[in-house]
């Protein structure tokens, strides 16, 4: 329980930076991220990301404990917070989605087929339908801009598609987390704005979480049961 709650007070002081506490992330909308060798991405063009890693963990944060889901935020696992992970998870997409999709267009291959605006239709839709309630309450930005997120995303995936079709050896090799993609970051120039990046905490960007519970993995429930034992 001491190491827990320790644990806890240590990450938020880390959060707070300076002093001054998280930064709110919509103003900071058109501050540069990241550069990916010349191209500058902002932190609007992080939403897509954003949104779908935090509905993502919320939805396991739900299973994991329905009263307190902030506490599955706060879980320290294989050595980094749960929200350290997923903050890691949207850089380490949105710098493979843009260096990809740089490339696309540097080959004229950042246009799709009918079938594949079909498919892209389909998944714009799938995202929006799987939102949260919470998160379309603290949208980042428009809808459209969001929209040509999932387009660059798509134009990506494609890029990675010919990759692995050309030089192999699997698709899987070139997504965000592989190992012939990272020899293909290690060639391009990748800067992140760190002084920015860490004062945002991932969970509370479009989510909202009100409350916190120091004993991890009890429900409301569990924890009257305890009191009746007692």
């Amino acid at each position: 329980m001491l190491l827990v709650c320790v644990a806890v007070v240590v990450y938020a002081l880390i959060t707070m930076g300076d002093g001054r506490g998280p930064l709110i992330y919509s103003e900071h909308l058109d501050d540069v991220a990241v550069t990916v060798d010349e191209k500058e991405v902002t932190f609007r063009d992080l939403a897509f990301y954003i949104l779908y890693e935090e509905r993502k963990v919320e939805e396991q944060a739900r299973i994991y404990n329905p009263d307190y889901t902030k506490d599955y935020w706060n879980l320290h696992t294989n050595d980094t917070f749960i929200q350290e992970e997923a903050k890691d998870v949207v850089m380490g997409m949105a710098v493979h989605d843009y260096l990809f999709y740089q490339m696309a267009v540097a080959e004229g291959m950042d246009t799709l087929t009918a079938s594949e605006e079909d498919e892209l239709a389909f998944a714009i839709t799938d995202f929006w339908e799987d939102m949260l309630d919470v998160q379309w309450e603290n949208l980042p930005c428009d809808e459209e801009t969001i929209n040509e997120q999932i387009r660059i995303v798509a134009i990506a995936e494609k890029y990675q598609d010919y990759l692995a079709k050309e030089q192999g050896p699997s698709q899987a090799a070139y997504k965000y987390d592989g190992y012939y993609y990272s020899l293909i970051r290690d060639e391009h120039s990748v800067k992140i704005n760190k002084k920015l990046w860490q004062k945002f905490v991932m969970g509370d960007i479009t989510l909202e979480h009100t409350k916190l519970n120091y004993i991890n993995g009890l429900t409301d429930a569990d924890k009257e049961k305890i009191k009746d034992k007692r």
